[in-house]
């Protein structure tokens, strides 16, 4: 089977995003991550134009109904856009087809940094590439049936496979540094997966490896430098962390897991764990002095639920 222009360029790009990666001045870094991105994606949209029933159409960002020649209701492609990454997702998604979006969205959001700020800091452009690694390692056997050492030359493999050994050492010593923390597993899960607020980087570490209390942490991105309490890193990530399961919640008609917290006022009170993730406050059992029924979240601070709360100030009104 001829190889086909998407699947080229997507080669093709990947091999210079290496090569300007090696090469390692500030705007050839920045060109690094921008066409080691695009080759990625290139290859999500070959996967879409094989499953295409005719004319590619699963690659085109806007789908239009029509009649061909006989009547029947065909999809044709219209404009000239195709699918960005958020489609990309979604289009997987709807094709029950496995892709690890997550780590996908890791890799563009540090293409977008790139984009719309100066960034020259090698460890956060390292870690784009040993994401890419992983996910070209995962992507291709499975989605195209071909071992992508076999289709990226030797040279930008080596230096691919060489990157993401420096960044997983980098990864485990900031792991080690949080180790021996105490508390919910939920933290430090966010911690790792979400990585830096900043950056996005999840080159992470505690800055007193010492301490095993998750509230006194003070946490530090190796790539960016940022740093910040546990207050504020995780009312920042602990959003997107549980991202998923909100939707799924909303969708269900089901309660968000995820709450502003009453007493620092993050948005980090998770409900399974019944406590803020952020500060650590945990909300005493309380009773509504008129029925009895146990207070919520909601009605912290209050001595009376907000039915009977509502009843009262209809009384006090008339």
């Amino acid at each position: 089977m001829a190889e086909h222009p998407i699947y080229r360029n997507a080669l093709n790009a990947i091999q210079v995003g290496v090569e300007d990666f090696n090469d390692g001045s500030p705007p050839r870094l920045s060109s690094a991550v921008r066409n080691l991105t695009a080759g990625i994606l290139l290859l999500c949209k070959e996967k879409l134009r094989r499953l295409s029933p005719e004319d590619e159409i699963l690659i085109w960002k806007q789908i239009s109904p029509s009649l061909d020649d006989d009547g029947k209701v065909v999809f044709e492609g219209s404009g000239k856009t195709t699918v960005d990454v958020s489609e990309i997702i979604s289009r997987f998604k709807s094709l029950d087809i496995e892709l690890d979006a997550s780590l996908l969205q890791r890799i563009t959001g540090v293409r977008n940094r790139v984009e719309h700020h100066h960034v020259e800091d090698v460890g956060q452009i390292r870690g784009a590439f040993a994401d890419g690694l992983l996910f070209l390692s995962k992507f291709m056997p499975k989605h195209l049936d071909v071992d992508p050492q076999d289709e990226i030359e030797e040279d930008a493999w080596s230096l691919l496979v060489e990157e993401k050994e420096v960044e997983d050492r980098l990864r485990d010593e900031c792991r080690a540094s949080y180790a021996q923390i105490g508390g919910p597993k939920p933290l430090t899960d966010a911690i790792e997966r979400e990585g830096c607020p900043e950056c996005s980087s999840q080159l992470i570490r505690q800055t007193q490896p010492n301490n095993t209390n998750p509230f006194d942490a003070c946490w530090a991105c190796r790539a960016c430098g940022h740093t910040g309490s546990n207050q504020e890193w995780l009312g920042r990530i602990l959003p997107s962390f549980f991202a998923g399961a909100s939707f799924l919640a909303a969708k269900d008609g089901g309660p968000d897991p995820l709450d502003t917290c009453p007493d620092c006022n993050e948005e980090a009170y998770v409900y399974e764990e019944k406590m803020c993730l952020a500060c650590g406050f945990k909300l005493k059992p309380r009773e509504c002095a008129v029925c009895s029924v146990p207070l919520g979240l909601d009605e912290y601070g209050e001595t009376i639920c907000s039915y009977h709360r509502y009843v009262a100030e209809k009384e006090r009104d008339r």
